[in-house]
């Protein structure tokens, strides 16, 4: 039963990374996300319904488009695959009962965020911006999140003092960074992204585990630029936001684990 369920799951996380990435490109081109046609950005051409299978497509038709057989870029299916394995991952880890209601709710909350976030991520890495029509929304959602969190043990003060310091440590850092810096190593962006991330999380621990993933995962992500580049690292532009979509993620489904591994191996804490 878990195996069809599983498989479920892998269809409708890709088709939502490709949602994501028509998200991401029409939002950027300023077309309408609702109601517009999808295209192929050499040719024009309108797709049909057996072009924008996620992966599939890609796959049967060489990474070509059928109609001008221009070369496809290979992130689509990429992070079709990424967003497939996001949602199997999220439903096996995700840190609360799904067998509950609020479980549930917290669930589909969740999932909506992650549309969102992977065209964060998309659109991040491609324009090196982070869009408020993006951000803001997902504030709201993090928000709706904490909320329903907050509920399941009760309203109380250890609680509120809990997402305040993981907003410190989340948004709080990358403010600092950004007044030294006047928006030379951080975006204004990340600080709204970071607000989004402190919500999200249960707590200071886990928003500085993101950030620390983040960290780690940004400079994964920027070294074939630095290689290919002669800049020094603090003068090069690369996009924070893809790592810390990531982080986020990989935060609020392992951390439990993390912390787990760390006070056992470290601590000697059974």
């Amino acid at each position: 039963m878990n195996y069809i369920i599983y498989s479920y799951l892998l269809i409708i996380g890709a088709s939502l990374g490709s949602f994501s990435l028509v998200l991401a490109d029409r939002l950027k081109s300023k077309r309408d996300w609702i109601k517009g046609r999808s295209v192929c950005d050499s040719c024009g051409k309108i797709l049909g319904v057996l072009d924008m299978i996620p992966v599939i497509s890609y796959v049967f038709t060489r990474g070509r488009c059928r109609y001008c057989k221009v070369k496809l870029t290979p992130a689509y299916p990429l992070v079709e695959i990424l967003s497939a394995l996001t949602l199997l991952f999220s439903y096996m880890y995700f840190p609360y009962e799904l067998n509950l209601l609020i479980g549930k709710t917290l669930f589909f909350v969740w999932v909506i965020s992650l549309i969102i976030l992977i065209a964060l991520f998309v659109y991040d890495a491609r324009w090196y911006r982070l869009p408020n029509k993006l951000v803001y929304p997902l504030i709201v959602l993090a928000f709706v999140f904490r909320l329903l969190s907050i509920s399941i043990d009760g309203f109380t003060i250890n609680e509120v003092l809990n997402t305040l310091y993981a907003l410190i440590v989340s948004a709080g850092i990358f403010l600092i960074l950004y007044v030294i810096s006047s928006g030379k190593w951080i975006g204004d962006g990340d600080i709204r992204l970071g607000v989004a991330m402190g919500l999200f999380l249960p707590g200071p621990v886990e928003a500085w585990i993101a950030i620390f993933l983040a960290s780690i995962l940004g400079l994964l992500l920027g070294l074939p630029s630095l290689v290919k580049s002669n800049k020094k690292l603090m003068t090069l532009k690369l996009p924070f936001g893809p790592a810390l979509v990531l982080g986020l993620i990989l935060s609020l489904l392992f951390s439990k684990y993390l912390i787990d591994w760390y006070t056992n191996t470290f601590l000697f804490i059974n």
